[in-house]
């Protein structure tokens, strides 16, 4: 018998959590969380179908303490034990995403479950060996329909368009990820930022799966 904590998420359980997590976003940040439950829902039915309510989740959980301060962020982190690096304070916009998955269990238990939380923790950087559910959240975020900026229109239109065309699926995806991948570090790099090294593996473990020679 399941526990509380494993019981199959409802329609009810998401329109729960839809208002529950207003106080923790702006108006903006709060449509663009909605926007990515939509996206998510999308790339979910090509992908993990059986996952659509765990996807919904983790996309309306990903940007939860995104509206913080640098100050906010770095107490978070002190209080769930997140280490930072040297490096890390020169990237603090990456930082949501790490707070973001630490606070679910305290403000959200009931949906503190791994796929739920590692969608949240990933979704800005990407990782090596990233799952098919982290990816959804990632790529979800990245193309979610409100997304305007030329990069995101672009990458959206690329993976629609192939879709339609009848390509492969999971080479597709592939695919859209490293090219999310090269967009994000063109990006960093015109702005003299720093590339996080999550963010290089990740492009790795992808361009090693379209090559065959990625572990999974």
């Amino acid at each position: 018998m399941k526990s509380e904590c494993q019981k199959s998420l409802t329609d009810a359980d998401i329109e729960a959590l839809r208002e529950k997590i207003k106080p923790y976003h702006t108006e903006k940040r709060y449509l663009h969380a909605l926007a990515v439950e939509r996206e998510a829902v999308s790339l979910g039915k090509l992908y993990l179908p059986e996952k659509t309510a765990e996807l919904r989740a983790s996309a309306l959980l990903h940007d939860i303490t995104k509206k913080n301060d640098l100050e906010k962020q770095l107490k978070y982190c002190a209080e769930f034990g997140i280490i930072i690096s040297k490096y890390d304070m020169l990237s603090p916009k990456t930082f949501h995403a790490k707070t973001a998955a630490a606070i679910i269990g305290r403000d959200f238990p009931e949906y503190d479950r791994p796929e739920i939380v590692s969608g949240v923790r990933w979704h800005t950087t990407g990782h090596d060996d990233m799952t098919v559910f982290e990816a959804i959240i990632y790529l979800a975020d990245y193309i979610e329909e409100t997304r305007t900026f030329p990069a995101c229109a672009e990458l959206r239109s690329y993976f629609y368009d192939g879709i339609a065309a009848g390509r492969d699926k999971r080479e597709h995806l592939y695919e859209t990820m490293v090219m999310s991948f090269d967009k994000t570090i063109c990006d960093l790099i015109c702005d003299g930022a720093m590339i996080d090294t999550d963010t290089i593996r990740a492009r790795s473990f992808y361009l090693q799966k379209l090559n065959g020679t990625a572990k999974n």
